[in-house]
C-alpha cells in the first residue's frame, strides 16, 4: 500500500499522518454532518463524494499500514477549519445522526470492512506487496493463507525478493506460509538472481528442509562467498552438480567457495574430476592449504 495514497486520503478528511481508525471515523462523521445531500442539498454533492471515497479507502487500511506513516505533523490538526465559515444548517442532532448512521450502514454493506487482514483477496494482497514499507509487506504475508500458491502471488512476491534491500524478517514468515508442493521452489527460482542480497536465513528458508538441487544451483550462481558453504551443507547425497555451475564455482579463487565445493565434489560426484583436471591441478598450488589439500583429494 502506497504511503502517499494513504496520506492523500487522510488529508481529504482533514487528517495527517498519525491518525487512528477512531480519528478517521470521527472525521468522516463530522464532515458528513455538514456535507450529506440529505442535510445540505445538492450543493455539496461533489465534496461529499470525495470524503466518502476517502473514508471507504481508509476503512480497508490496517493498523500496521497506518503506523507505517511517519508522524510529521501534529496528530490532530483542527480538521474542520476548512468549514469554519460554513452556514450552520438548522436541523436537530437526532435527525442528523440518524441520516449519518443510515449512510454508514449502507457503506458497510456495499464495502464490507474487515478487522485486520483476515479477508485479504488477491488484489489487496498484491497491492500491499508493492509497498516500499517492510511492515506492510510482512503484515500482508502473515495473512495471505492459501493465496501463496497462486501464480499471481508468486510473481508479486518474486518482485519483493528482487528488491535491493530485503527485510530479514521474511525468512521466519516464509517458513510459516502454507506452500503446496513446488510453489516455494518456483518463487525461489524467480528470485535467484538477487541471491547476493539475501540474508543467510532467507536463503535457507527458500531452499527448505528438503533441499532441491535446482534451487541450490540457481543460488550458487549468485550468492555471496560466505553463503556457498551454507547451501552446500544441504547438498543431496550422491546428486551430481550441473557441469556449468561447478565450473563457475571452481573458477573462483576464494577459499570460502573452493573448500566446500571441492569437498562436495569429492564426496558426491568424484567422476567430474576428469572434466576439471586442469583446474584441479592449478588449485593444488593455491595459497590456502585447505584448498590445496582438497584439490589433491579430488584429482
Amino acid at each position: 500500500m502506497n504511503n502517499t495514497e494513504i496520506l492523500s486520503n487522510l488529508r481529504t478528511l482533514g487528517l495527517d499522518a498519525g491518525a487512528t481508525a477512531d480519528d478517521i471515523h470521527a472525521a468522516f462523521r463530522k464532515l458528513a454532518r455538514e456535507l450529506h445531500p440529505d442535510i445540505t442539498g445538492s450543493r455539496s454533492d461533489y465534496r461529499f463524494k470525495q470524503i466518502t471515497s476517502a473514508y471507504t479507502f481508509l476503512k480497508s487500511i490496517t493498523p500496521e499500514e497506518l503506523d507505517a506513516l511517519n508522524s510529521q505533523t501534529d496528530k490532530n490538526k483542527n480538521i474542520f477549519d476548512y468549514y469554519s465559515d460554513r452556514k450552520k444548517y438548522k436541523i436537530n442532532d437526532e435527525k442528523i445522526n440518524a441520516i449519518i448512521d443510515k449512510y454508514e450502514a449502507e457503506l458497510k454493506s456495499f464495502y464490507p470492512g474487515r478487522a485486520g487482514l483476515e479477508n485479504l483477496d488477491m488484489d489487496a494482497l498484491i497491492l500491499r506487496l508493492k509497498s516500499e514499507n517492510p511492515k506492510v509487506i510482512n503484515a500482508a504475508l502473515k495473512h495471505a493463507g492459501n493465496l501463496v500458491n497462486r501464480v499471481e502471488f508468486r510473481r508479486a512476491f518474486a518482485a519483493v525478493l528482487n528488491k535491493k534491500e530485503i527485510d530479514e524478517g521474511l525468512a521466519e514468515i516464509i517458513n510459516s506460509l502454507p506452500f503446496e508442493d513446488g510453489a516455494k521452489k518456483l518463487i525461489a527460482l524467480d528470485a535467484a538472481n538477487n541471491a547476493a542480497n539475501f540474508p543467510t536465513g532467507l536463503i535457507t528458508a527458500l531452499i527448505g528442509n528438503e533441499a532441491d538441487a535446482d534451487v541450490m544451483e540457481s543460488f550458487l550462481m549468485y550468492v555471496r562467498p560466505d553463503d556457498v558453504a551454507v547451501i552446500l551443507r544441504r547438498w543431496p547425497e550422491k546428486k551430481i552438480m550441473n557441469a556449468g555451475v561447478l565450473r563457475k564455482l571452481l573458477s573462483s579463487d576464494d577459499a570460502r567457495v573452493l573448500v566446500p565445493v571441492l569437498s562436495v565434489m569429492k564426496n558426491n560426484f568424484p567422476n567430474l574430476a576428469a572434466q576439471n583436471k586442469k583446474r584441479l591441478k592449478e588449485l593444488e598450488n593455491h595459497s590456502v592449504a585447505a584448498v590445496r589439500a582438497w584439490a589433491k583429494k579430488c584429482s
